[in-house]
């Protein structure tokens, strides 16, 4: 296929989307963005993977309002202090400040995936991680996942990947909590790699001083979800049980109680 041909059937594809979006679904939508036009009442952010397999509204069923949406390779959290040193502003520096505190939404949800395509070149660059490299997507992984690998080699170092790992202050300043990651050995090491770093993001929403504010004063909650983009099947991490969980029939009341600590 020629790029020429290339492009314009990718374009091709978006306009055709549209038109089936005007035929089937604008008269719906119309309607939605009425009740939200004037107010919109977002309940939360999800910060999740550019991934074109991980569509996290359609997993979410969020409608027009419900949600921010914050994707970028590896659904990565840059620490407020990289910004800082370097005097530069990030878009989810911006887009958790526009959700969290202009907003006020309750929630923050890290949303990653298997076979994530950052997070399988992570796995191969892992020990290259402090070599810097003049490729983007290579360099924004080594800059912003450097406690992902750290994090997986304390469990890569055991043969069974059975390692307990510790991480630092998810919910406020007090709360290190501790996580198996895995424990059926179900998924090949980059997917576990993946886990890992879906739950090392949490603890960096602690180092914006406008999150740390809300979460220390518990009006803000940070979680961490993971999906199997094969089986379909999404997973919740529990604090209390210390590992992902898959959210169904069975799960849900639990899950959705621990959603809820502070009632």
């Amino acid at each position: 296929m020629s790029t020429v041909h290339a492009v314009r059937k990718g374009m091709n594809r978006i306009l055709d989307g549209i038109m089936q979006y005007r035929q089937a679904l604008r008269p719906t939508l119309l309607e939605e963005f009425k009740k939200v036009a004037m107010g919109p009442s977002p309940e939360g952010l999800l910060l999740t993977c550019v991934d074109s397999r991980v569509v996290a509204s359609r997993l979410t069923q969020a409608v027009p309002g419900q949600l921010f949406f914050v994707r970028n390779p590896g659904n990565l959290v840059p620490p407020y202090d990289y910004f800082e040193k370097n005097n530069i502003v990030g878009g989810e520096c911006a887009a958790l400040e526009l959700a969290c505190s202009r907003n006020n939404v309750p929630v923050i949800t890290v949303f990653g995936h298997s076979d994530c395509k950052a997070m399988n070149l992570l796995y191969r660059i892992r020990n290259e991680i402090s070599i810097p490299s003049k490729n983007p997507l290579d360099q924004w992984l080594k800059v912003h996942a450097k406690g992902t690998v750290e994090q997986f080699q304390k469990l890569e170092s055991s043969s069974d990947f059975k390692r307990k790992l510790v991480f630092a202050s998810a919910q406020h300043h007090e709360d290190d909590f501790e996580a198996y990651i895995d424990p059926n050995n179900e998924y090949k090491p980059s997917d576990k790699l993946s886990q890992v770093n879906t739950l090392e993001q949490m603890r960096h929403f602690l180092s914006y001083p406008f999150l740390r504010e809300r979460l220390n004063r518990k009006e803000l909650q940070v979680h961490a979800l993971w999906t199997d983009i094969y089986k379909g099947e999404v997973y919740m991490f529990s604090f209390k049980e210390k590992t992902f969980i898959k959210i169904d029939e069975n799960t849900y009341n639990k899950l959705s109680l621990e959603c809820n600590p502070y009632k």
